[in-house]
Formats: C-alpha cells, sequence, structure tokens
C-alpha cells in the first residue's frame, strides 16, 4: 500500500509537470487520501496484532482510545479492506477524447493520411488488445467471468474500456487468453497515466518494446505489414514493418514512431523504451549481441 502511495504521488507530480486541468489534479489528489486512508487503516491493523493497546494506537494516531477503536474496529477494518480489493481489480476508465494523431515528436511524414489507424485513447487501446485476445481465445464473457471470479458485466466493462484493470488483473486475462502480459505493459502503463520503469539489460530492454509493438499491433486489430506501409504513407516498409513485428530488428526512431503512428499509437509512449535499448546498448562494455538476438539500428554520427 505504501508503493501504491508512492506510485499515486509520481502520477499527480507527472500531472502537474503536464499542468493537467483541475479536474485531473484533484482526482489524482482524492485518490492518493483513499489510499492513505486505506493504508492507515491496515497499519493499525498490524500494530493490533503485533499486540499493541488501544491506547497506543490513539496515542499514535493523536486521538482519544475509544476514537481509535471506533474508526479502526478488526469489523470496521476488514469492511474497508474488502471495499478496497474490490475497487484495486478496476478503475473508472480515463482519457474519454481522442488524442492527436500528429504528435510533436514524430516527424511530418510519419504522421500517416487519411488511411492512418484511428488514434484511441490509451485506455481505449488496453481495451481493445484485450478485445483482441479474448476474440482469439474462443473464451465467452461468462466463461472467463467463472475462471476470474468476477461478474460478466464487469468482465464486460472492462472489455469494452468502461473500466481499467490493474496490473494483475491485466496479467490474468492475458494468460488466460494465451498471451504475454508483456506485451500489454505499455498499453497499460499509458491508459494509467505511469511513467516508465529505469535501465534494463539491452536484451530486456529490446524485449520490452518489441513486446510492447506487439501489443499495440493487437489494439489495432493486427494489421498486415502491406497495410501498415499504406497506413504510414510508406515512411515504413512492410519489410520493415514484419522485422520489428517478429523481434527482429529495432529500427531508428524515425522508422519506429511512424510504425506506432501508423497503429494509432502515441510515441512519446514508446520513445523511452527507444532510448532504453540504446542506452545500455552503447554503454555497455562488449556491444556484441548474443548470438539470434534483434539488430539494432544505430544512428550515424555527424561528421
Amino acid at each position: 500500500m505504501a508503493a501504491e502511495v508512492r506510485r499515486l504521488a509520481q502520477q499527480l507530480l507527472d500531472s502537474e509537470v503536464r499542468q493537467e486541468e483541475l479536474a485531473t489534479l484533484l482526482a489524482r489528489a482524492d485518490a492518493i487520501r483513499r489510499e492513505l486512508e486505506i493504508y492507515t487503516a491496515a497499519a493499525v491493523q498490524d500494530a493490533r496484532h503485533r499486540g499493541e493497546k488501544w491506547e497506543a494506537v490513539g496515542k499514535a494516531a493523536h486521538v482519544a482510545p475509544e476514537t481509535a477503536r471506533a474508526r479502526w474496529g478488526p469489523e470496521r477494518v476488514a469492511r474497508m479492506m474488502d471495499l478496497h480489493a474490490n475497487d484495486k481489480r478496476a478503475a473508472p476508465a480515463r482519457w474519454r477524447g481522442p488524442q492527436l494523431a500528429r504528435l510533436a515528436d514524430v516527424p511530418e511524414e510519419a504522421a500517416g493520411g487519411p488511411n492512418t489507424v484511428g488514434v484511441a485513447s490509451p485506455a481505449g487501446q488496453l481495451a481493445s488488445a484485450l478485445e483482441q485476445l479474448q476474440a482469439t481465445s474462443g473464451l465467452t464473457i461468462r466463461e472467463i467471468a467463472d475462471r476470474t471470479m468476477l461478474s460478466p458485466s464487469f468482465i464486460s466493462r472492462v472489455l469494452s474500456g468502461d473500466r481499467l484493470p490493474t496490473w494483475d488483473l491485466t496479467c490474468s486475462l492475458a494468460v488466460l487468453f494465451g498471451a504475454d502480459p508483456a506485451e500489454l505493459r505499455v498499453l497499460f502503463e499509458a491508459a494509467h497515466g505511469m511513467t516508465v520503469h529505469g535501465r534494463q539489460p539491452v536484451a530486456v530492454s529490446i524485449e520490452q518494446l518489441h513486446a510492447a509493438v506487439r501489443g499495440l499491433h493487437r489494439a489495432a486489430k493486427s494489421p498486415s505489414p502491406e497495410r501498415i506501409e499504406q497506413y504510414s504513407r510508406k515512411a515504413v516498409t512492410a519489410l520493415q514493418a514484419r522485422r520489428v513485428l517478429s523481434g527482429i530488428d529495432v529500427p531508428e526512431w524515425e522508422v519506429l514512431a511512424a510504425l506506432v503512428c501508423a497503429l494509432g499509437g502515441r510515441p512519446h509512449d514508446f520513445k523511452p523504451l527507444w532510448e532504453a535499448v540504446h542506452y545500455t546498448f552503447l554503454m555497455c562494455d562488449d556491444p556484441r549481441l548474443p548470438e539470434g538476438t534483434a539488430h539494432i539500428a544505430v544512428p550515424e554520427e555527424e561528421p
């Protein structure tokens, strides 16, 4: 719970840096407040299990012992924890409005044209990827609900994008559908407004990037490489698209940005992954990659 408070606080800080609207800032602040309330109740419960008296709890919380007992009694805390567990299974989807396809960090020729895949919200892309996986798996909503012990209406809302699943639920659904949860990681983080992770070994960074592109490809309903070439106005060739989706190449940024744009994604969600690949590749003591791993297109230095 403490880690979740830190994550929510980072989201609030990121929103403040991006100067997002007041409603978003207050919603993030309220999420922190609710998480702190449940953390406080859980911390008191832990202390009671260790043998702390209500007098000590009240002193630590600066309230009377009777107030502490009424506020954090075992039955009340149990109900709070149950509600918290249910709420954490999924959150209301945000970013309802469409995102602009032509972004500041995308080369003009990579922005696509009238044939470009429509750019959905991050929550919509995650839902689309899950929906495609569900369709491929052949499982019905009822079967998914039975296996996850959730209601059919709840699963339906997750797959339609009305609810944002937690990472645990996202992983469970991916495994249930026979897919790799890593393919959904970037879509999940974008939908939840999370920041990217720190530096990883080069092989891990490459796999994360390729998995993210495959997840976006699923969200776009898996267009063929030839269709991607058409969507990108040939900024990405069919061969380049095929090699990236197959995990063979890590292309130059202009090509990757064009590919992401053609699939209806947001290039700035993928740029940290691309930069991590090149950073770790250029900084490692032995830049040679193991046999059979991806080829990296390293930009040439200017004379």
